[in-house]
């Protein structure tokens, strides 16, 4: 069974490892120091929760890179770019990191207690169900947290 946000042991299993991640703690890739690549998480994560689907479908391209992203590879890839409206590099203070961690908990918090359906859509996956979004954001959270080693 795929590790997914929308269950309370994967959830709190992201959150233990976010309580490992210090200020100081340095990345094993790209370019963000540990506070952008905690609001840029909270951003996405917020993302989840607030937005709607658009009217576009998904197409072929989307389907088999959900597929492949979401049940074949074991993680995502090390070199993707954000959307321009999740790019939080050189945008938030450092000395926001206990701010944003915390933020990062609430926001975790709430896939597992989450009864909606989720229905925003996905940049490159297109219209994903609930359960592929909380497999997503596992995956998601996942990648950022082994960036910075925890």
């Amino acid at each position: 069974m795929k590790k997914n946000l929308l269950n309370h042991s994967s959830a709190n299993y992201i959150i233990a490892r976010i309580d490992r991640l210090e200020n100081e703690s340095k990345a094993l890739w790209g370019e963000m120091n540990p506070t952008e690549m905690l609001a840029h998480c909270n951003s996405c994560n917020k993302q989840i929760f607030e937005e709607s689907r658009s009217q576009s479908s998904t197409n072929i391209k989307q389907y088999f890179l959900r597929i492949l992203a979401l049940y074949l590879a074991p993680n995502f890839s090390k070199r993707r770019i954000s959307e321009e409206r999740h790019d939080t590099k050189g945008k938030i203070d450092p000395l926001e990191f206990e701010t944003q961690k915390e933020l990062f908990k609430v926001l975790i918090n709430k896939f597992p207690q989450n009864k909606e359906t989720l229905t925003v859509t996905h940049p490159a996956f297109g219209n994903i169900s609930t359960n592929e979004w909380g497999i997503a954001a596992y995956k998601h959270m996942d990648h950022h947290l082994r960036q910075f080693g925890v």
